[in-house]
């Protein structure tokens, strides 16, 4: 039997995610349903989120980063699902159903592993690789597209570095990486 030539591998893969994923089809868990996002003016629960996902990602840029306060953008989705992504740019997603059932520690996690996606370069694209693991059937695990620049690893590590600057201490280091390994099975 012939394998596939590479580009038809990739056509596949695309199509498999698009069929059991929230890319494009699922308008409900899509973030590129523009209606989904919170805008002004701000519901109390839409404004109560944002101001959390900001000051969080502020906290992990003054440890890290101080010039760049204020570069980097909380956005946040009314949706069903727990997840956070980042487009290249400057917007770090999240859905407010995830920062607010994440305690403190939890987001500054989140933030600093969605911030090391940015330096790194790995980035969902505008198409959105944007996979709600909750929402497949009898899977518990997370789908990365391997070999389109989704390196989780290499994302936790910058990471915990990030976290590490901003002095919270080892338990907060260690609660990090037990947590990035947690979501990634």
């Amino acid at each position: 039997m012939n394998k596939p030539p590479s580009t038809q591998k990739i056509i596949l893969l695309v199509i498999i995610l698009i069929q059991i994923s929230c890319i494009g089809l699922h308008q409900a868990n899509s973030p590129l349903n523009r209606n989904n996002k919170c805008n002004a003016p701000l519901s109390h629960e839409c404004s109560h989120a944002t101001d959390l996902w900001q000051n969080t990602i502020n906290s992990v840029i003054k440890a890290n980063y101080p010039s760049e306060i204020g570069y980097y953008r909380s956005v946040i989705w009314e949706d069903n699902f727990n997840n956070a992504w980042v487009v290249k740019g400057h917007e770090i997603n999240i859905t407010k159903q995830f920062v607010l059932k994440l305690d403190h520690p939890q987001r500054l996690c989140v933030a600093a592993h969605e911030l090391a996606h940015l330096k790194l370069g790995h980035y969902y694209s505008k198409i959105g690789l944007i996979v709600a693991t909750n929402t497949l059937p009898r899977s518990k695990k997370i789908i990365r597209a391997e070999g389109l620049g989704l390196n989780e690893e290499e994302a936790n590590e910058l990471a915990l570095v990030f976290v590490k600057n901003i002095k919270l201490g080892n338990n907060m280091v260690k609660l990090c990486k037990n947590a990035f390994t947690k979501w990634q099975t």
